[in-house]
């Protein structure tokens, strides 16, 4: 199969799944008045999707490594579409919320296969490129998507609106299928090789890290939930974490590849690489999401005028995007730091400001920011991520691909559902002193992201590990040892282009 084809594939099903992560939060106050949610029931509709979008990343990155790329892209797609026509016709918030947990896991399933695509077709610099087209095109989602969303939400009445709103990324899932069913390749690198066909799942694995944060999210979430009730969650978060260890060591003793990868999670870079995008990811997601609500109980201010707010820093991030390959030519793994500090530095500012200042010179002022953020988010992600993942052997591909999407996409999660529930109070209302807060929860993780970037093993191994098609784990000139279910990467084995 062509490269090209295969990477068309890929952004096609990108775009479907981004512009729908896009518009989510345009149609929650229309949600919320038609279905008559909670300040909870939005809190878990927002932070619904990215749970189970984690939960089917693992597995379907290791199935999509031994069976193929295209049976699973085309799975997910079809799960995606049924939780998406569920959703358009939910009676309750409680049916709508399990749509969008649908939703997620179809969502999971199809950005595994994606990024595994990319690592399988590319490699070196034009993996790098590849993953800034994938960057660019979240850009043109990230543009289109909410000015999409206001325009309807602002000529439907409420009951319509959302359903409108969520009915939008529907034809571009098609278009997705299409071009998966003519352009995704049928084979893997690891197919190649030679793989068994017993796949290592970690069924339990996956199941208990979900656990642990639903249980950490839910007195996030849930405003009533304190005291002994509160205490009880952190206790089962904390034993389900022991749990957690447990199983992993023994599904190690056993023999079998367990959720976290020992030749992945014994690679300094690799950790220092997913504990940054994590957090750099988290605060993003969680920054859109408190900074779309705050504005939209700004009576002032109409949905199209809150849409085309973030339509410069979209443009921002689809040109740096583009150019960020350049831009790490030039400066390396400075990059990353760069575009990190920048966000730090906007965050912070923004938080100083947003109880000193009128609604109308706030809005300018952010609207003006979104230009920086869009920048530094154009040229972290393809980055950061090509980095990271170069840690990984071709045989796991999927497996890294899938775990750092899986950290990132928990640990938005937990800060959209932390800092919607700060920004909106148990009152549900927004005030300037709590988007204050909402802000500076995410200039904290900024903080952290830009530290674990500093991290010596990436400083050191960024230009060699984007120049050149070497996979840097920890140990690297020893072979790294097999499970079972997992291809033994024989030499003389090379990705089909």
């Amino acid at each position: 199969m062509n490269a090209r084809t295969a990477l068309w594939a890929c952004l096609a099903a990108g775009f479907a799944t981004l512009f729908d992560a896009m518009v989510i939060t345009y149609a929650a106050p229309s949600v919320s008045a038609s279905l008559d949610a909670s300040t909870a029931g939005v809190q878990w509709l927002l932070a619904s999707f990215s749970l189970t979008f984690g939960l089917g990343l693992i597995p379907s990155g290791r199935l999509g490594d031994v069976f193929g790329r295209r049976p699973l892209f085309l799975i997910g797609l079809a799960v995606f579409l049924a939780g998406g026509i569920v959703a358009v016709i939910a009676p309750t918030i409680a049916v709508l919320v399990a749509a969008r947990f649908a939703q997620g896991l179809g969502a999971g399933i199809i950005s595994a296969q994606v990024l595994g695509t990319i690592q399988d077709q590319f490699a070196g610099a034009a993996r790098l490129q590849a993953l800034g087209a994938y960057t660019a095109t979240g850009a043109l989602a990230g543009v289109l998507g909410p000015v999409s969303a206001a325009l309807v939400a602002s000529a439907a009445a409420p009951d319509a609106a959302w359903r409108l709103i969520l009915l939008m990324p529907m034809p571009f899932v098609l278009a997705a299928f299409v071009l998966g069913l003519r352009g995704l390749p049928p084979t893997t690198v690891a197919r190649e090789a030679g793989a068994r066909r017993r796949v290592p799942l970690d069924l339990p694995g996956i199941l208990l890290l979900c656990a642990i944060v639903v249980a950490v999210t839910l007195p996030v979430v849930q405003p009533g939930l304190s005291g002994t009730a509160g205490l009880g969650a952190t206790g089962v978060a904390a034993i389900l974490t022991v749990v957690l260890v447990l199983w992993e060591r023994l599904s190690l003793r056993r023999g079998e590849l367990p959720l976290f990868a020992p030749t992945l999670m014994r690679s300094r870079g690799f950790v220092a690489g997913n504990l940054s995008a994590l957090l750099w990811f988290g605060s993003g997601m969680a920054f859109a999401s408190a900074v779309t609500l705050y504005f939209l109980q700004r009576p002032e201010l109409s949905p199209l005028m809150i849409a085309l707010f973030f339509v410069p820093g979209g443009l921002a991030r689809l040109v740096a995007s583009l150019v960020s390959r350049r831009i790490f030519a030039a400066i390396g793994p400075r990059t990353v730091a760069l575009g990190l500090a920048l966000q730090l530095l906007l965050f912070a500012v923004l938080a100083v400001i947003a109880p000193r200042v009128d609604h109308a010179p706030l809005f300018a002022f952010a609207a003006a920011a979104q230009v920086g953020l869009g920048f530094s988010g154009g040229i972290v992600e393809p980055s950061l991520r090509a980095v990271t993942l170069s840690f990984a052997t071709p045989r796991l591909h999927g497996v890294a691909a899938s775990f750092l999407q899986l950290t990132q996409r928990l640990a938005a999660t937990f800060l959209v559902a932390l800092t919607t529930g700060i920004l909106l109070t148990a009152s549900g209302t927004a005030t300037a002193a709590s988007l204050q807060a909402a802000i500076a929860v995410c200039a904290a993780c900024s903080v952290l992201s830009l530290v674990a970037a500093l991290h010596p093993a990436l400083r050191t191994a960024a230009t060699t590990a984007v120049a050149v098609d070497s996979p840097r784990i920890a140990g690297a000139g020893h072979p790294a040892p097999a499970y079972r279910g997992e291809s033994t990467g024989r030499a003389g084995v090379r990705p089909s282009r």
